[in-house]
């Protein structure tokens, strides 16, 4: 008797084409979540291409015709991407929102019941909402629906409705296939809130540090602010004089009348720097000269300096290529470094209180900052913790500063450290890529 009579090889056929099967769909699947992530990754600030990614993925994988991917809120489940398969029309769109108690609400009320996949064979044969189902039937051309709930812990938080324009059955596996995939791209979507989450908390943090900064300095801001304004009266009041003259000195009168210009335009570079380093705004990246940045910083932080006795001398390089980031974020680092390095000063006893801002090329290619001061110093212990979190030194500090620091510059592709000076003072330094050409 040979194989054939016996049943041998038909089985072993069998056996090998659903082990191909099975592979082709776990590779669908696969395909399926590193579309979700890619997408992710290229659009970590904007969720609609996340979910467009998702929703088109479960269309795929189900066979089904069109795809609807709605999120829980209070008033039902919004519509937030639909997707539609190759030859469906897009005259009709589904609602933005449906209200439990609507026919499609009463699926959605069994799928909150259960908490399982529902699958709808045939829209026609829901006697119960038959001119509903009709009209279901009629505008939209949907006959079979699968309904799969997406959880947290347990939650619903949205669900998936897979739609075929024919009367055809969602397979088993199919369900299962798109079951999996829902629970996967939960997993994704609840990372990416987080994140968002997290990075929120980076910007209330960040502007609350800046807020506080601002505070610390108001005394000295009012100092720099009242300058230029007397500097301006003077200015005012001597270019009258030198008009009232018979015959008027137009040339005294243009020249300070120059110098007025130069005032006002210093105060309101002070009261421009205050408002954007108080404000709370969302980042914007631009090109940045970090010169320019620094420049504005020393024009806020000048009187502080000069309260605590403090030399503050500038060494900027020319010729720097431009960086790409937000100028509010980096005038924060800039700021912090600065003030630290005051505040280190002001208690020393002896010595000069020194402090140096630099900046220069950075290898490859990039913009190196450093801020270096001739203060106590840090010893070996604190060197190693000064960006962790809560660490303070400051009797009246929260140790948020440089830790806000060391997270902006390593957003913007950066690195910031610091090392101790020989016999004294300390030196923090970062360094960022210069903006692609």
């Amino acid at each position: 008797m040979n194989q054939l009579e016996t049943g041998e090889t038909p089985k072993a056929a069998q056996a090998v084409s659903d082990c191909q099967d099975e592979l082709a769909e776990l590779l669908r699947e696969r395909a399926a979540i590193s579309a979700v992530l890619r997408a992710i990754a290229s659009s970590p600030h904007d969720l609609q291409p996340i979910f467009d990614t998702i929703l088109d993925s479960a269309r795929r994988l189900s066979r089904a015709d069109t795809g609807v991917f709605r999120l829980v809120e209070e008033a039902g489940f919004r519509l937030v991407a639909r997707v539609l398969g190759p030859g469906v029309s897009e005259d009709v769109l589904p609602p933005k929102l449906v209200k439990l108690g609507s026919f499609q609400g009463d699926f959605y009320n069994r799928l909150i019941a259960s908490k399982l996949p529902l699958h709808v064979p045939d829209v026609a044969l829901e006697l119960h909402h038959a001119g509903e189902a009709r009209e279901l039937i009629r505008r939209r051309g949907l006959r079979t629906l699968l309904f799969v709930p997406m959880l947290r812990k347990d939650e619903l938080i949205g669900s998936f409705a897979l739609g075929r324009l024919r009367v055809e059955r969602f397979t088993e596996r199919e369900i299962e296939l798109v079951t999996d995939f829902t629970a996967q791209a939960t997993i994704a979507l609840e990372i990416v809130r987080r994140e968002r989450q997290q990075g929120q908390l980076q910007t209330e943090l960040a502007h609350a540090n800046r807020v506080a900064t601002m505070g610390q300095l108001s005394a000295s801001i009012i100092h720099e602010v009242k300058q230029p304004i007397a500097s301006t009266v003077i200015n005012a009041q001597a270019a009258l004089r030198f008009l009232e003259r018979r015959p008027p000195h137009l040339e005294q009168a243009q020249r300070v009348l120059a110098e007025l210009v130069q005032d006002g335009m210093r105060a309101s570079d002070i009261v421009d720097g205050i408002r954007a380093l108080s404000k709370k705004a969302p980042s914007r990246k631009e090109r940045l000269d970090i010169n320019a940045a620094i420049r504005g910083v020393i024009e806020l932080t000048r009187g502080e300096a000069v309260a605590n006795g403090v030399s503050m001398q500038m060494d900027l390089a020319q010729g720097l290529p431009l960086i790409e980031g937000d100028r509010v974020q980096f005038q924060q680092v800039i700021l912090n470094l600065i003030l630290n390095a005051i505040e280190a000063m002001s208690g020393a006893d002896e010595g000069t209180r020194e402090l140096l801002v630099s900046t220069g090329k950075a290898e490859p290619n990039g913009v190196h900052v450093g801020v270096r001061d001739s203060g106590p110093g840090l010893a070996p212990a604190a060197l190693e913790r000064v960006f962790d979190a809560f660490y303070t030194t400051k009797s009246s500090g929260l140790g948020m500063g440089l830790t806000i620091c060391r997270s902006i510059i390593e957003a913007h592709g950066g690195r910031l450290w610091a090392t101790g000076r020989t016999p004294r003072g300390a030196f923090f330094q970062f360094t960022i890529p210069a903006r692609p050409a």
